[in-house]
């Protein structure tokens, strides 16, 4: 055997294959789909599609690639009934014949995803299923001359809505001026929200719930226009996309803390069909809570105090109360939360003369004081002493 000679094994050739071996239409007027051919083997296919009949025709119609999209347009005008056609693709790689089996609905039916619409109506209904679907076929001339076929009497609004280049909107308002459904609008559902902002918290996030009343197309705007120092949103707008299958959009804000001075107020106004005014407040929160684990008491008994220090970093308290009521400090350092037992003496001389008044119970404080930041935080806890008599 020569050694010049090649073994053709060791180069396989290219392999034709294709996504779709049978293409079903179902319509009238033209329509529009795609497949892709691609190659299976070595090397780089190279060939051309050649239509079986001349309403078919495909874009692009030979090429030189290992991996081609190509789209068809099939011209259903003048036709009727079940048509059985195809078309022939040839390459080095292999022939194909890519089958054709459509059904040519009349003129004025119009079939998509299983749905047969007759009217606006039944369109409206698909738009709200296949949203998506739905904005594609707006602007087609498949849907133009569906509209022709049933007389549609306003071509040109039609015309000026297919026109806008956002899709979701156009044919929201197309459905809208053809009373086929109501104008979505924006409801804020929380209007009034409070925030007790941490001393030690350098970013508040928190976020504002938008409704919208129906499906289809919403939008409206947002601007801060009071605290724009210290507050910020994340987004100016609202539009059809932020609103999940709920109708319900988060429009999220951030506080800054820093610039807030005290208590203050800002106010967002969201603009759409009408102005809706959201209110954020915001306070410093006290640099600690604390409470009595109970508020009465026997003449002789024990009690805690429970301190919750807010400030993020450790606290000095101070305790100031009568002294029948004992605890073993009168300044405390907590960390992040405290129980601290006292105990209640009144002693038999003062119960003896609340006695003789045929007084039964004593009312009394205990005051907690703490400096924060410069700042001073007091509690007054009241409880009530009682004879047990």
């Amino acid at each position: 055997m020569s050694k010049h000679l090649v073994h053709l094994e060791l180069y396989p050739p290219p392999k034709l294959a294709l996504s779709e071996s049978k293409i079903m239409l179902r319509g009238a007027g033209i329509l529009y789909g795609n497949f892709e051919i691609s190659n299976g083997g070595d090397g780089e296919l190279v060939g051309t599609i050649a239509p079986m009949a001349d309403f078919i025709s495909f874009s692009p119609s030979s090429f030189a690639s290992n991996k081609i999209q190509v789209e068809y347009s099939v011209d259903l005008s003048g036709l009727v009934g079940e048509i059985q056609t195809g078309a022939v693709i040839t390459t080095n790689g292999g022939e194909r014949v890519l089958d054709f089996h459509i059904t040519v609905n009349r003129a004025d039916v119009l079939v998509r995803d299983g749905v047969v619409m007759a009217d606006l109506e039944d369109f409206a209904e698909y738009a709200k299923a296949h949203p998506v679907a739905a904005r594609a076929l707006f602007g087609r001339q498949d849907f133009m001359m569906w509209l022709l076929n049933m007389g549609y009497p306003s071509m040109d609004i039609y015309e000026n809505f297919a026109a806008d280049p956002n899709k979701e909107r156009a044919v929201d308002n197309f459905l809208v001026f053809n009373g086929n459904k109501s104008k979505a609008k924006v409801i804020v559902e929380n209007q009034d929200i409070t925030h007790s902002i941490g001393l030690w918290e350098d970013v508040v996030t928190g976020s504002i719930n938008l409704r919208q009343t129906t499906w289809g197309y919403a939008e409206a705007n947002l601007e801060v226009i009071r605290g724009e120092e210290w507050l910020k949103l994340s987004k100016n707008k609202v539009s059809g996309g932020d609103f999940g299958p709920d109708n319900l959009a988060k429009m999220h804000y951030m506080i800054l803390p820093k610039e807030l001075e005290g208590r203050d107020l800002g106010q967002i106004a969201l603009t759409a069909a009408d102005e809706q005014k959201i209110t954020i407040r915001c306070s410093p929160a006290a640099a600690f809570d604390a409470r009595l684990d109970k508020t009465s008491f026997f003449f002789e008994d024990r009690g805690k105090l429970i301190v919750v220090n807010n400030t993020g970093t450790d606290l000095f308290i101070d305790i100031s109360c009568e002294n029948f009521i004992k605890f073993e400090a009168k300044r405390y350092l907590i960390s992040q939360s405290a129980e601290i037992d006292f105990e209640v003496k009144y002693g038999s001389h003062r119960a003896a003369t609340l006695s003789f008044k045929k007084q039964l119970y004593v009312e009394t404080y205990i005051h907690v004081v703490a400096v924060s930041s410069g700042a001073n935080y007091a509690r007054r806890l009241a409880m009530t002493l009682w004879s047990g008599q």
